[in-house]
């Protein structure tokens, strides 16, 4: 619409002004100093000014434009290379654990009863370890660590670790490796499931990132199996709120 008005607006102009000019200044009855051909001369060099002063503010224009977009092309490169250089990356795993692991300072313990976790704690009890001795005599506790290591480019903070819902916060730096440790009470249950999702920023707060994995915990006799299930690698939180 705008570009109809433009070329509208041009064809107006290089018909009204020579009309204009044969009207208004060579077929006027008013008397004058000099004729019609010195008028032309005149006003063909005015004119000509004119345009050229128009294509000059054009250009400039343009150019100013070109520049300032140029301009913000290069602060956003700018922008996502800095965030790439802090960018954290969480590589997980799990596996069963056994009464020789040790609780780090920046572990973490789930307590859960079937799939609803009851309680986060850092450390061990004596009981939890004489348990833990006596998981192949019994199916009815399953001892599963979930390992974090952050093999990015800087810390992941203000971050937050969902276990089916229930919410504890952490932050793992570059190099590091965070073992989250699930004791679940599976009673009679025969299968439990288990979601994860790690929400995190980099330490500059420029990304704000998540990921989810999800298994199945299966009892089979006396054999424990976890069936894996969703695995998704980090994923950029935009702007609009994302359900997770």
């Amino acid at each position: 619409m705008k570009n109809a008005k433009k070329v509208l607006l041009f064809v107006i102009v290089m018909i009204g002004v020579p009309v204009f000019i044969d009207w208004v200044i060579f077929g006027n009855t008013f008397p004058s100093n000099i004729d019609n051909q010195a008028w032309a001369g005149f006003l063909g060099s005015y004119l000509g000014g004119v345009a050229t002063l128009i294509a000059v503010f054009i250009t400039i224009r343009d150019n100013n434009k070109k520049l300032e977009l140029q301009k913000k092309e290069d602060e956003e490169k700018e922008r996502e290379q800095k965030r790439y250089s802090i960018k954290p990356y969480l590589d997980t795993r799990y596996n069963f654990f056994d009464e020789s692991s040790i609780v780090g300072s920046n572990d973490r313990v789930f307590d859960m009863k079937g799939d609803k976790v009851e309680k986060l704690r850092y450390r061990f009890t004596p009981l939890d370890v004489n348990y833990i001795k006596m998981r192949k005599e019994s199916t009815s506790y399953v001892y599963l660590k979930y390992m974090i290591r952050n093999i990015g480019a800087g810390s992941a903070v203000d971050m937050k670790i969902k276990i089916n819902g229930f919410s504890g916060g952490i932050a793992i730096a570059k190099d590091e490796i965070v073992n989250i440790y699930l004791i679940i009470e599976m009673g009679q249950l025969k299968e439990c499931d288990i979601n994860i999702v790690l929400d995190y920023w980099d330490m500059e707060r420029r990304g704000h990132y998540y990921q989810k994995d999800s298994m199945t915990i299966c009892i089979e006799g006396t054999e424990q199996i976890v069936k894996p299930g969703e695995h998704t690698q980090a994923i950029e939180v935009v702007k609009q709120k994302i359900n997770y």
